[in-house]
């Protein structure tokens, strides 16, 4: 073969060649379109799939946090109802031991009122019972009732105190030394219970009513000032 026919079959298998080479690339960037796109679904869907994780994760926090509260809530609720319960409770306790202890407080007390009314019951009683219900008058009466009016006069009691004892003594014994009440505890002119206490004044207490007067004008003086006063309350207390 000569050099000139050689050296175009070397330019014709070239251009072959070449073109070959370009249809090849051209069916290659071709096809990649196809690819690349295939490709962006599937990321795109991988993204979806992450976003709905993401989605799902942040709900179920959420309601997990909501459950949590609803919860904290509750035990607060509750911890708060058995504290005010409890408080309740024991202002109840207090109040009915309060009201325990006044009506403990207030029975004693009735108790101690009506004790002592009794006692001073029994007292009026007694020394009515001594200074009432004479049972025997000595004769000569009126020599005592002098006796009297000179002592008394002594210590100034005339007109009205002398008035008052006079009435005083004559309502207690009538004036008689031997004057004695339905018990004979009390005895004498002033009724003194008991009789013996007008020993005081002299050994002749039984008899001699200078005696017996000196004491009960001595027992006025001492507990009322004054024959009036006795009489006043003997009016009021029927003793004195």
């Amino acid at each position: 073969m000569s050099k000139a026919r050689h050296t175009s079959t070397l330019v014709a298998l070239s251009a072959v060649l070449v073109m070959g080479g370009t249809a090849a690339m051209a069916g290659t960037v071709t096809r990649e379109p196809a690819a690349t796109s295939v490709v962006a679904v599937s990321q795109s869907r991988a993204n979806a799939d992450v976003r709905v994780n993401r989605s799902t994760d942040r709900l179920s926090e959420l309601a997990r946090a909501k459950k949590l509260a609803a919860q904290q809530a509750a035990a607060r609720k509750a911890a708060l109802k058995r504290a005010a319960t409890k408080k309740a409770n024991a202002q109840q306790a207090r109040i009915a031991a309060a009201k325990r202890a006044a009506a403990k407080k207030a029975a004693a007390k009735k108790a101690r009122i009506a004790a002592a009314k009794r006692a001073a019951a029994r007292k009026a009683a007694a020394k009515r019972a001594s200074r009432s219900g004479i049972r025997s008058i000595a004769p000569n009466t009126g020599s005592n009732r002098r006796i009297g009016r000179e002592m008394a006069a002594k210590r100034g009691w005339t007109g009205d105190q002398w008035t008052c004892l006079n009435n005083l003594w004559t309502k207690e014994s009538g004036w008689s030394t031997r004057a004695t009440n339905a018990s004979g505890s009390a005895g004498g002119i002033p009724q003194a219970l008991p009789a013996s206490k007008m020993a005081s004044a002299g050994d002749d207490w039984r008899t001699n009513p200078a005696t017996q007067i000196k004491w009960g004008l001595r027992y006025i003086s001492g507990r009322y000032g004054n024959p009036c006063g006795a009489w006043r309350h003997f009016q009021n207390r029927n003793w004195y």
